[in-house]
C-alpha cells in the first residue's frame, strides 16, 4: 500500500477535480493527515456523486459551515504509528509469532483395494 502522504495525495486530487479545480489544503498531525476544500455555490449531479467518491474513500469526512456562510468539506486518513515509527494502515496489527512446531504425521497404511 502506498504511503499515507501519497494517499492525502491523492485525496486532494479527487476532491479538486470533484469540485472543478478547487483548490485544497493539507494539515498532517502525527496520526492522521486532513485534506480539506470550499464548495462552490451549487454542484451538479455529477459533481456531487464525484464529490461523495472521494470523501468515502477516507476513514472520515464532514462538512462544516464555515463564518461568513462559506461551506467546506474535509476528509481525514490515518496515519498509524508504532515504536518503529509511521506504519501504513493495510500492515499487521500485531507483531508476528512464531509457529507452533507440529508432531510428525504418522504415516497411513495404504488400504487394500475392494474387490467388485
Amino acid at each position: 500500500m502506498c504511503s499515507a502522504e501519497t494517499q492525502a495525495a491523492a485525496l486532494a486530487a479527487l476532491l479538486s477535480a470533484a469540485l472543478g479545480g478547487a483548490e485544497t489544503r493539507i494539515e498532517a498531525t502525527c496520526d492522521r493527515i486532513r485534506v480539506e476544500a470550499d464548495l462552490p455555490g451549487e454542484l451538479a449531479a455529477a459533481a456531487h456523486a464525484a464529490l461523495l467518491g472521494a470523501l468515502a474513500a477516507g476513514a472520515r469526512f464532514g462538512h462544516e459551515r464555515v463564518s461568513g456562510g462559506a461551506e467546506t468539506v474535509w476528509v481525514e486518513i490515518d496515519v498509524e504509528i508504532d515504536k518503529d515509527g509511521p506504519r501504513q494502515p493495510d500492515s499487521p496489527r500485531t507483531p508476528r509469532t512464531p509457529r507452533t512446531p507440529r508432531a510428525p504425521r504418522t504415516p497411513r497404511t495404504p488400504r487394500a483395494p475392494r474387490s467388485k
